[in-house]
């Protein structure tokens, strides 16, 4: 175990409980007896369209944080956690990571369901020099054009599902119109540019893209023209209960009996809150606990503990919050120090498997480079449970899908 120098904040100070006679001052270093735990900052959406998904990220962290603390912790060092609602709003993300970072003494921060406060979070640890484990957040951005040094984000991006959606479904949906439904913010403008620079090349004509602000709820003037344009195709790119109220919207107007429908990215709880009409949708999505916990021991025993302790299956966001966690621990531990830049120098390259196979962080950008699932939504009637939605299509290597790192627009700091 190495204790190295580290500039404890005034949080850390508090919560760790380091005495002034038990250092010697530095001119910038604090040389002191091990502190004896580590705040981490929690910062998901708990009230608001993507709440769903946050609040099981926070069940999510706690399994993990227990199962971390009762084997002793991190180096020794019991892990606190600082928690904030993000609302889905980057100004409430930021001011909370400020917060958790200025007040608590947070040395890493994670969470989020959402680009937009994914970035803007980014910007902020960049600048605070604190590591970011971005969880659920699906635009290319923050491991791409707006990529930092001190952040790092397993979630597949936009591009890999794009891709494995094309990979899958070109030969039969290859051709045709297409109709776009479209979250008006970082995300959904990047789920439409990746999607529609794949298709299009091979025959889809983009009919219409209508964009709708965060937390619309009333989607029938877009579905009312999409219902008039007759599309062989429907994409839907709303996420939460926006995307639940689209499709169950979509279903009134007939549309899920007349054109095929895609959902680029979604997750049990959007598939639970559409019941029957999420039946034959196309999605992405990293992880399914259905599939996963069948073919993978580590998966199997999390869902297992996840399910035991909350009396629901996790959801692929939960997967990711939860393996987070462990791969953050497990940096720390590598470099022997709380020194982000130790951490980030074993993270960097750092190939590893836990609940889906063999992954890897990418060292260019900081991407996780893992698999992408296809899966096409079943009917209630076929479900186990009702959390259990869909059939696998095809599971696609993530290194077939990514962004190429020759032609990333990552410009990453060197500290």
């Amino acid at each position: 175990m190495n204790f190295e120098a580290v500039k404890p904040t005034r949080g850390q100070f508090i919560l760790g409980g380091l005495a002034a006679s038990a250092a010697t001052f530095a001119s910038i270093n604090v040389i002191a007896a091990p502190t004896k735990s580590v705040v981490v900052g929690l910062n998901v959406p708990q009230t608001g369209p993507y709440s769903d998904q946050g609040q099981d990220q926070l069940r999510a962290y706690r399994l993990a944080i227990e199962e971390i603390n009762a084997k002793g912790g991190v180096m020794g060092l019991q892990i606190v956690e600082s928690v904030g609602d993000d609302t889905t709003k980057a100004p409430v993300a930021v001011e909370n990571a400020r917060r958790m970072i200025e007040r608590d003494g947070a040395v890493m921060i994670t969470g989020g369901s959402s680009t937009g406060t994914a970035i803007a979070v980014s910007g902020l640890c960049q600048e605070k020099k604190v590591i970011f484990m971005a969880t659920l957040t699906h635009g290319d951005e923050p491991t791409d054009v707006d990529c930092h040094y001190h952040t790092f984000r397993r979630y597949i991006n936009a591009h890999m599902s794009a891709h494995a959606l094309a990979k899958t479904l070109m030969t039969k949906y290859g051709t045709g119109n297409w109709f776009h439904i479209t979250a008006d913010y970082a995300w959904g403008h990047s789920v439409f540019d990746n999607l529609t620079s794949v298709v299009e090349p091979k025959g889809a004509k983009t009919v219409k893209n209508v964009l709708l602000p965060l937390g619309t709820t009333d989607f029938s003037s877009a579905l009312s023209q999409a219902q008039a344009a007759k599309p062989d195709v429907l994409v839907i790119t709303e996420f939460g209960k926006d995307m639940q109220n689209a499709l169950n919207q979509a279903a009134q107007f007939g549309l899920t009996k007349s054109t095929k429908i895609l959902v680029p990215l979604a997750d049990e709880y959007m598939a639970k809150g559409t019941g029957d009409n999420f039946d034959n949708v196309v999605t992405t999505a990293p992880f399914y606990w259905e599939y996963h916990q069948e073919k993978y021991p580590d998966a199997k025993r999390f869902v297992s503990d996840f399910m035991k302790k909350y009396g629901t299956p996790p959801s692929n966001g939960a997967e990711c919050a939860y393996t987070d966690m462990y791969q953050w621990k497990g940096g720390i531990e590598r470099a022997g120090s709380l020194d982000p830049k130790k951490f980030i120098e074993k993270m960097e390259g750092y190939k590893f498997s836990t609940t889906k196979g063999p992954e890897y962080w990418r060292a260019s950008d900081h991407q996780g480079i893992n698999t992408v699932m296809v899966l096409e939504g079943v009917p209630q009637s076929q479900r186990s449970s009702p959390w259990a939605y869909a059939k696998v299509l095809e599971v696609h290597d993530g290194d077939s899908v990514a962004i190429p790192a020759a032609t990333s627009k990552c410009k990453m700091e060197t500290d």
